[in-house]
């Protein structure tokens, strides 16, 4: 249970938006080290600016603490011991760490042995946060307690379609298997997966950050989803900054959404594609068809 005095998922994403608004109104907290190169993306722009996201937030005076994935999972392993079995126990209690059929939200099983081994954690390029905020008292006791901030850039000098947001199919696997678990509605409750998006302009001055947005997974309003990109590993496509967000959507309701968008794209996509491929396919056989009889003809 929380205290009165902490901080609840409501308050801070509103202390995250503030912080990150006044950030913009400072020339120097604009700033983003290591992204000089106009036209950056992927992995070069995405560093700097999940850098850049966690030092503002590391500023604002509260009782959250903030990680980056490795960082939370080597306190969180150190709590518990270097006994395999016992981290796999504990991780089965929590929303972002047990198994599914898609893995897990947060870690490998690399991630898991080199703890267990004594190698440092590294990060993973498919963990659901790159962020993750704690919220709670004790880091056992309090474990599910966190949200996870999935930050996503765009260079604003750069006309760019949607971003690779998460695996719908990833998603729904997971939601199956969280919605399947005995203690379903409680765990539901504290699933808390936001993402953060940030627009930057390069100038010969440097990278700075000039707009940033919030949204919070289950309030998406489906409906305004540009695409499901079933050609490039079945990934949510979706600027942050043009999510749109219902603020009275509970999160079985959106789960249902889910469910329901992905169907109707991966008809369309269906659909779509065979056609494509009869006008292929057609013609060819009939090409076939018409040289087998002229043979048989001669």
């Amino acid at each position: 249970m929380i205290n009165m005095g902490k901080l609840g998922p409501i308050n801070i994403r509103k202390r995250i938006e503030a912080k990150l608004g006044h950030a913009l109104q400072d020339p120097e907290k604009k700033k983003v080290a290591r992204l000089e190169r106009r036209g950056a993306y992927g992995h070069e722009a995405g560093t700097p600016i999940e850098e850049w996201a966690k030092s503002r937030l590391d500023e604002i005076d509260w009782d959250v603490d903030v990680y980056f994935p490795n960082e939370f999972l080597e306190k969180f392993f150190s709590n518990i011991g270097k006994n395999e079995d016992e981290i796999l126990k504990t991780l089965e209690q929590t929303w972002w760490g047990f198994e599914f059929r898609g893995g897990r939200l947060l870690i490998t099983p690399q991630q898991i042995e080199d703890f267990v081994e004594g190698r440092p954690i590294k990060r993973w390029q498919q963990e659901a946060g790159d962020i993750i905020l704690f919220y709670g008292d004790n880091l056992l006791n309090d474990a599910n307690n966190i949200i996870l901030l999935n930050v996503k850039s765009h260079d604003e000098d750069r006309a760019s379609r949607p971003p690779n947001i998460m695996s719908a199919e990833r998603l729904l696997k997971f939601f199956f298997a969280l919605l399947s678990r005995p203690d379903a509605s409680e765990m539901l409750n504290k699933v808390n997966l936001w993402f953060v998006g940030a627009g930057y302009t390069t100038e010969e001055a440097g990278a700075a950050i000039a707009s940033t947005n919030v949204r919070d997974l289950f309030l998406l309003d489906l409906s305004e989803l540009p695409q499901i990109n079933f050609d490039a590993a079945i990934q949510i496509q979706w600027h942050v900054k043009d999510m749109v967000e219902m603020s009275e959507q509970d999160k079985l309701t959106f789960i249902e959404s889910l469910a329901d968008t992905f169907e109707e794209q991966w008809q369309r996509h269906v659909g779509g594609k065979q056609e494509k491929y009869e006008k292929l396919t057609g013609p060819l056989k009939e090409l076939v068809k018409k040289l087998r009889n002229n043979s048989f003809s001669k």
